[in-house]
This record gives structure tokens, sequence and C-alpha cells, in this order.
């Protein structure tokens, strides 16, 4: 009889999406009274700075998910600290042809500042535009979401029987029970097809089992009064069910093309190249322990080319490998955009969704793709963090999961200075924490706190980008000529064609060059022998 009653009230909330109308009204309401759909500023023509954006996680696509009807928009990673020219193409199609394809694995094993920046630049020209035509031309209106409001809310009206005002009631988290009760039972009546008394039900309801098994032998009309409503319930259910049909089958079916998609991006971000690694590394290490060791230039020259030419061996073998998965990650977003907009446009042609829903997922595609063409270089998969670099940890976190915010703390400066923060958080459950490193001093901050504190951060890296003190870019040969270490526009510090990092600070100390680094829960500063 519980089982019954449980029924009856969980139908009393039966929605448009089947479980949650309020949510489902609310979160509509928000979108039309949002002023961020396509009614941003025409983005400028000229030659502008790459901006630095949120991170770009392959696997974590911006998608609609539940009663967001549109995909949210997918910000780059890929960045340029200089002047470009962004594409001029005006749709997804043309902007995804612009891209460079993938370098060759010889090339992504070892290639020259110069060759990784044309590339760079070619992505960073596609994804600026990508995300001006976003911000430009995708999305609804407030005049569409609105529109499309007010057609739920009278779906909603028509099969519950209530009035619009009533409606507003239940929608308001505000509204007093007193005013949200009577309009409860008037559901209740229409969900269960009669008069129903609520108070009976909830006096039954707090009956114990014995109590409730007496007054059933007591009145045996009532347990037929009860199928009765159960049946009603279902029949009820079984409409809301129809009216809601092809909403609740789009968002099954792109539930489904959501999961296989990010089940295959963890897949690929979780290959295992360690096999590869073990051909190497104890070679490796041994010869880099013997540099860091070593004073002589003219032996260290000599570690170095047995050295490269193993890494180079390593990076080929593994470059072949991590090529064949971005290509699988290319192709598995462009398939999500294709298969997404596929469902979105058979539920527009049914009346459904309005045309604006359609569109933002041709634009993501292009700017994820740009993400996955940019880690080509910069996420390739390494034996070691830098090789033929000797490493000192100068600063680490608390214990107890705490990391840097690594693209938090961009910006180009001498660690250890007070008027800039170093950010870090830690997951705790379902919560984030936040913390920043000052002066060479660790506290933990508020999210009010982070919000000021990047807006200063933005401010200054917006400054320094508009300043002539720029980082010291440019090529640094080995006192032999036989090796270089290139600093890139890109922010990348490459060692020889090959492995690469982003520093925080640069130094040229003569014999050496000198840097500091941000890897996990540490600061490094890293020294490479010339």
């Amino acid at each position: 009889m519980k089982k019954i009653l449980m029924m009856i009230a969980a139908l009393m909330l039966l929605t448009p999406s089947e479980t949650n109308a309020q949510g489902f009204l609310k979160n509509l309401k928000q979108k039309a009274l949002q002023n961020a759909m396509g009614n941003s500023k025409k983005a400028e023509k000229e030659t502008q700075t790459m901006p630095q954006e949120e991170s770009c996680d392959a696997s974590n696509l911006a998608i609609a998910q539940g009663s967001d009807i549109i995909p949210k928009r997918r910000t780059s990673t890929v960045t340029w600290d200089g002047l470009l020219t962004p594409s001029t193409a005006t749709t997804a199609e043309a902007l995804m042809n612009e891209l460079p394809p993938l370098p060759s694995a010889e090339k992504m094993a070892k290639s020259t500042m110069e060759e990784r920046d044309a590339y760079a630049q070619k992505i960073a020209a596609v994804v600026v535009r990508a995300d001006q035509l976003q911000r430009e031309q995708s999305g609804c209106s407030d005049e569409e979401m609105e529109a499309l409001r007010q057609k739920w809310e009278g779906k909603i009206q028509n099969q519950f029987g209530l009035t619009k005002e009533e409606l507003a009631i239940l929608n308001d988290e505000n509204a007093p029970e007193s005013k949200k009760k009577p309009i409860q039972d008037k559901v209740m009546a229409k969900v269960l097809g009669g008069n129903v008394n609520t108070m009976d039900l909830e006096k039954f309801e707090k009956m114990s089992e014995e109590e409730q098994e007496a007054y059933i032998k007591a009145h045996p009309e009532f347990v037929q009064q009860m199928q009765q409503m159960a049946m009603n319930a279902r029949n009820f259910s079984n409409q809301t069910q129809d009216m809601t049909k092809a909403f609740s089958s789009y968002e099954a079916q792109v539930g489904r093309l959501t999961n296989n998609y990010q089940q295959q991006m963890r897949e690929e971000a979780n290959h295992d190249y360690s096999a590869i690694a073990k051909k190497y590394e104890s070679k490796l290490k041994k010869i880099y322990d013997q540099i860091c060791d070593e004073e002589d230039p003219q032996i260290i020259d000599a570690l170095y080319a047995d050295a490269d030419q193993l890494l180079y061996n390593y990076r080929l073998e593994a470059a072949k490998e991590y090529r064949a998965s971005l290509q699988r990650q290319i192709a598995n977003v462009k398939h999500y955009a294709e298969e997404f907009n596929r469902l979105s446009q058979r539920l527009v042609d049914l009346g459904e969704l309005p045309q604006c829903a359609v569109g933002r997922t041709d634009l993501n595609a292009v700017i994820m793709t740009g993400c996955l063409l940019d880690d080509a270089y910069k996420e390739m998969p390494e034996i070691f963090p830098l090789g033929g670099v000797c490493p000192e940890t100068i600063y680490e976190l608390p214990s107890g999961g705490w990391r840097f915010a690594i693209f938090e703390c961009r910006g180009f400066h001498d660690f250890g200075s007070c008027d800039w923060p170093y950010l870090a958080m830690r997951e705790k459950g379902d919560e984030v924490e936040y913390g920043v490193v000052e002066c060479g001093k660790f506290r933990i901050i508020s999210e009010s706190e982070l919000e000021s504190l990047n807006k200063k951060v933005d401010q200054r890296m917006k400054q320094t980008s508009q300043s002539a003190n720029k980082p010291p870019y440019g090529v640094y040969k080995s006192r032999s000529g036989k090796r270089q270490v290139e600093f890139s526009q890109t922010g990348e510090l490459i060692i020889n064609g090959m492995t690469s990092c982003s520093p925080i600070s640069f130094e040229n100390k003569g014999d050496h060059l000198e840097w500091v680094m941000i890897d996990d829960n540490k600061i490094v500063k890293c020294i490479y022998k010339l």
C-alpha cells in the first residue's frame, strides 16, 4: 500500500521531461533572461592578440544536458603571445577545412620552433574566428527562448488543468505552502481522476503498519479507491509521456551519444605508452644523471648526442601511436557534432525546438579539433617530463591532494613575486577547495576571492601583453652550436626540437639556461647546460 501512495505522490510531480517540470521551465526562463546568446558585440576584424581562455578537455565535451537545449560554448587553450589575423571564414565547415592536418610522426618527434609556430598560428587563426562566430551568431535570442518557454508552459497548463497564475506559483521557489497546497491538490485530483482528499492520504501515510491494516479491514472500499487512483495515475502518466515523447527520446539519444563520445575519449587519454618507454628509460636516465654531474662542455655535448638519439627513437615510436590516437579523437569529435545536429534538426522539424538550437556544436567541433591538433606537439607522451634537464623543487604545496591550477597561474614573472598569486585547488568529495601561494606562503581562499584574484590576473595579463616587457623569446644555442633551445611565442620552451615546457620565468646564464615551471603540486627550477 505504501508503494501505491509513493507512486501517487511522485505522479503529482509529473512534468514534460518526466522528472522535473519546474526545473525545466526554470532553466528555460533563465535562458530567456540571459543576454549571452547571440547578443555580444561584433568581433573586431583587425589583427589581435590570441585570448587566454579556460581549459579545453577533450573528454569533457561541451554538450546540452537535461534542459540545456543549446550546447555550452567550448573555449580553447590554443595560445599565441603575439599578433595574428583571424580567419575570415563564416561557416564551421569552411573553418574546419582551414585547420592544418596533423604533422607527421617524424615532425612530432622532432621539429623546429619555426615549424611549430607556423602550425600553431594556423590553428589559432581558426579557433579565434570560431569563438567570434559563436559569440556573434550562435544561440537563441531572448524572444525565441521566451516563445519556447510559453509553448511548454501552455502544454503543462493544458495537461494539468492549471491557469497561468497557478503554474507561476508552482514555479516560484519563494511562494508559501499555503498558496501551493491548493494547487497541488488540484494537480493530484487531475492525475488521479477525481476529488482527492490529500489530508486523508497524508493521515494514512503517517499510520503505523498495524494501524493501516486495521483501517483497510474497516474500510474495504479504500483499497478499491486506491487501486482505481493508481490506474488513473498510470493512464495520466502515459498521456504525459506521449506529450513529451519526442523530447524525451531526443534527450535519451543525446545521452547515449555523449556517453559513447566520452568513453572513447577516456580510452584514448588512458592509452599506455609505457611498453615503448621501457626500451629506453634506464639508458636515458643514466646519461641524464651524468649530464647533471658533469661540467666539461665537450663531455656534456657527447652525452647529449647519445641521449638525444635515444630520445628521438623513443619519440618517433610513441608519436606513431599518439598520432593515430589523435586521428581517432578528431574523428570522434566530428562524428559527435554530425549526430548531435542530426538529432537536434529532427526535433526542430517536429516543432519541439527552435532552429536557433542547431549550429553551435559545429563550431564547438572546430575548436575541439583545433585543441587536439594543438596537442600534437604540446601533449606528446614523454619518457621523462624534460629530457636532459636538471630539476630542483623550490616549493611544494601542502599534502592532502593540493595541486596548482596551472592555467590560472599563467603569466611570465619571477617566482616569489608578492603581487602575482599562484592558484591551487583540490577536490573534496563533490566540492572544490581553492588556495593561493603569495610571497611563498600558502592559504585557503573562498570562491569569491578566487573570482577577484582571477580578474586581477587577467588585467595584469592584458597589461603585460600590451607592454614591451615580453619574455625573452628566441633561439639559444649550446656553446658548440650543436644543440639549441627555442623559446616560442606559443609560450613553449622547445629543447633541441623535442621535449617542451611552459616556463613562468626564464634566464640565460651564459653556460646554462635557467627557468622556473609548475609541475602538478610543485614549483621547479630547471637547468639546461649549454
